[in-house]
Parts: structure tokens; sequence; C-alpha cells
């Protein structure tokens, strides 16, 4: 395991980054999943858990709030809602266990089935939005994290512990959060700023 905590380029203390999240909001069975999984990591030293209020499945890093004018980002928001208006809601299937070196990670069935939103957030980006990071992430592999490592170690406390593999739940995608994001210590916070619907 290595340390999740390392400070990426631009990010320091306070500065905010502008990010689209799909929320788990109102899906108990999701929750239940990563707390499931969180139950068997409780006690492992160099990992911090996510707690419920925080967890998120990052879709789209636009870029710091302060280099974006709030112009660009209503017409963003609005480029964003125009494209959703074609998409039905999604359903994906959540439990896919996945161990990065920095994280433990959840990631969905098929994997290429929330491309679509994907793609009509970067396309409204690229075409509102003039000081992005769209060129940072280009490919995106959909996961909400269970925990983060926070320190140098070895996997196999890990990987042992999570053995046993939980039965899969359904992730219900009817909306992606736009939000202002902040690192506090090892925790992701963040203020929603809107909620834009899939279809009409």
């Amino acid at each position: 395991m290595s340390d999740h905590w390392w400070w990426r380029p631009g990010v320091r203390p306070g500065r905010r980054l502008l990010v689209w999240h799909i929320l788990p909001d109102g899906q108990p069975d999701v929750v239940d999943l990563v707390q499931q999984y969180q139950d068997k990591l409780a006690g492992l030293p160099g990992l911090d858990l996510i707690p419920a209020p925080w967890l998120h499945m990052t879709t789209q890093i636009i870029g710091f709030s302060d280099e974006i004018s709030d112009a660009e980002i209503d017409a963003m928001t609005t480029q964003v809602a125009q494209r959703f208006a074609d998409l039905e809601p999604l359903e994906v299937e959540l439990g896919r266990l996945w161990f990065h070196s920095e994280a433990v990670m959840l990631g969905i069935q098929p994997p290429d089935g929330l491309h679509p939103l994907r793609t009509a957030i970067r396309d409204a980006i690229a075409a509102t939005v003039r000081t992005h990071q769209l060129a940072d992430e280009p490919e995106w592999t959909p996961h909400i994290s269970v925990a983060y490592s926070n320190s140098t170690g070895p996997a196999h406390p890990v990987i042992n512990a999570l053995s046993f593999r939980m039965q899969p739940r359904h992730l219900r995608v009817t909306e992606v959060h736009l939000v202002e994001q902040i690192r506090d210590g090892h925790l992701y916070r963040w203020e929603r700023r809107t909620a834009v619907p899939l279809g009409t």
C-alpha cells in the first residue's frame, strides 16, 4: 500500500475543486454494501474508512473554482442539462472489489455502463470552460472508494480481510451533482452547488 494523501498539483489546504460526482443519495443498499466491507477493514492500521455522508463516485474533475468564472459554471451546467435530457436514468451493478495501492474500491458492471453521462459532461466542459483538467484523466474507471491508504506497507492484510466477497447491489443513477470540494485532513468534503437530472 502507498499513501493516498500526497498533495496533487495545484491542491492546497482550503482550495476548492469543482467536480461532478455521482452520490448514493437515497440508496441504502449501496451504503450498506460499503459498510459491510468497512466492517471487515475496521481495526487494520494504515486505512481511512470513508464516512457514509462522503461516499461518492468521482465522475469528472473540472478544475479549481478560483480559475473558473460563475458565468462559465452556469454555461457548463446548462449544457450538461441539455445533454442529459436525452439520457434515461442508468442502472449498473456495484460491488466488483478492486485493490489499488492507494485505496480499496468497488467497481461497476458493465464497466462502461455510465460512460454516456460522463461523455456528456466532458463535452459540456470542453464547450464552456477555458481552464479545465479534462486532459488529466481522459480514461475513467467508475468506482466508489471504501477506504484510502494513509501509509506505506504490505497489502496482504487488507486483501486477506476481504477474502469473502459480498453480494453486489444495484446503483441507480438519476442525477449527477456539481460540488465544490476541499481536502480536509484525510477526508474529501464538499458543498453541493447543483444536481442535474438525467432524462426530461
